[in-house]
């Protein structure tokens, strides 16, 4: 028979769980984004084995994974996770040891805590009730949206035509309705009003949102544009603006009007270029850098399937230039191990060669192009031992290699290029190995040569070329 005290102590275990399930339910019902914290494993010495908390965007959080350090370090992780929307795995080892892993405590053992995010259900506000506006609310709450009407027309915007939003702003004028619509960063914006376009785009375009659209004929929103901008607003808030709204679908109709425009939404707040999936090899990745490491990247990820598009510097260096496809950069062409990689001077080349096979190089230092590429992910693989220009949230996955970078902070992922034991190891949390600065000889490395005065190098030969003796 099971001892009294390990019965209570399920019942007890039960209960907590039951309680955090509840809360999670609570927070789903009310839109409001969180992780939950889950212990999948544990061995020797941990302050727990088995234990889930749930932890908000503001860093307060309902349950425990056993209290000070690690569920400090775990609650850290936990809303740079809600910030981003994505899962990761902590491994600690609670040892004071010298790891990344190790964290300064007594007890010795290890801990493995999986943390989810459970993200609110995107928010789209739709300014103007007429019949395009009721279309589009349709489809959009058929696929998860939550809907915010706006309108001064309360003949247009009532529960009874609107069953399906949960907020409706109904005020005697559009400025008083557009003013009281409260917004955050994932907030997407439809406008399509009877007739206040132009109070609609003044009153949302400097503010915080996800997506910005108006429906309107391509005059209509040259002339609305041109206003906004001679009224002072800043061309990067104007650029983000997506007018005419929605995709060429050819729609006529407002049910047609509305899948082209909740599509758009669907692939702007995805990070996809909205491009049919036939006729494509694979997803794309972009890869920043095309020296060695670059191109060894960039061959890998072919055979795997995956299109792949380089962006370089305007003069990118590297050792072996006939093994490196940033060698287009100057040749306009470059061939490695039988694949092709072609300098491209704009993004609609870039795609017409992507389409032939090729791999696009793209002279893009800061990385302007990838938005309207849409990636599935993006590599930096330059090695600069630095971050100049990247965040997470620039495509679904940010994976770097190398030092200069935080998984979990300013990417998602690293993969370690430090020579040893730990070369090629996936870090979903910390930094890689910091350069030591010395050059280690490798099998069949015969030596360097170096320069013995400064001046210019005059090529006579490729590099790498047979030459005779």
């Amino acid at each position: 028979m099971r001892r009294l005290a390990d019965i209570i102590d399920a019942s007890r275990v039960k209960g907590i769980l039951m309680d955090i399930f509840a809360k999670a339910a609570e927070l789903g019902a009310a839109n409001i984004p969180f992780a939950l914290a889950t212990i999948v494993a544990s061995s020797g010495s941990t302050p727990r084995g088995k234990a889930k908390m749930i932890v908000l965007a503001d860093g307060s959080s309902f349950g425990t994974v056993g209290g000070g350090i690690v569920e400090a370090k775990v609650i850290d992780e936990a809303k740079k996770a809600i910030d981003f929307d994505r899962p990761i795995m902590l491994d600690y080892a609670l040892d004071h040891g010298p790891g990344e892993r190790s964290l300064d405590m007594e007890c010795g053992g290890s801990m493995q805590v999986y943390v989810e995010v459970f993200g609110a259900k995107a928010r789209l506000v739709i300014a103007g009730g007429g019949h395009v506006g009721l279309a589009i609310a349709r489809l959009a709450s058929s696929v998860g949206f939550r809907l915010v009407i706006v309108d001064d027309r309360p003949g247009y915007v009532t529960p009874e035509r609107f069953p399906m939003a949960t907020e409706l702003y109904v005020r005697e004028s559009m400025d008083e309705a557009l003013a009281a619509v409260p917004m955050d960063k994932r907030s997407c914006v439809v406008i399509a009003t009877h007739a206040s376009d132009e109070r609609a785009l003044r009153s949302f375009v400097l503010r915080d949102c996800a997506y910005l659209g108006f429906l309107g004929s391509r005059r209509k929103v040259r002339v609305l544009l041109d206003k906004a901008r001679a009224e002072g607003v800043p061309d990067a808030q104007l650029d983000r603006v997506r007018a005419p709204i929605g995709l060429d679908l050819g729609a006529e109709t407002p049910e047609e009007i509305a899948v082209s425009v909740v599509a758009e939404i669907m692939a702007a707040i995805a990070g996809r270029d909205a491009a049919p999936l036939s006729g494509r090899d694979g997803e794309l990745v972009i890869l920043r850098g095309g020296g060695e490491l670059g191109t060894g990247c960039a061959l890998r990820l072919r055979a795997a399937g995956f299109r792949v598009v380089i962006l370089e510097r305007e003069k990118p260096t590297a050792r072996d230039r006939a093994f490196a496809f940033c060698e287009a950069a100057y040749e306009g062409e470059a061939r490695v191990e039988g694949l092709v990689a072609r300098k491209a001077e704009c993004l609609t080349e870039a795609r017409t060669l992507l389409a032939e096979g090729i791999i696009p190089l793209l002279i893009d230092p800061d990385c302007g192009f990838v938005a309207a590429l849409a990636p599935y992910a993006l590599v930096d693989a330059t090695n600069a031992k630095s971050n100049d220009c990247l965040r997470r949230g620039m495509a679904p996955a940010l994976i770097a290699l190398g030092p200069g970078f935080e998984a979990g902070g300013d990417v998602d992922a690293i993969v370690e290029t430090q020579l040893g034991h730990n070369l090629g190891r996936v870090l979903l949390s910390g930094s890689a190995s910091t350069d030591s600065g010395t050059h280690e000889a490798c099998s069949g490395d015969s030596g360097r040569a170096r320069s013995i005065a400064g001046g210019l190098l005059e090529a006579l030969l490729l590099l790498k070329g047979r030459v005779k003796r």
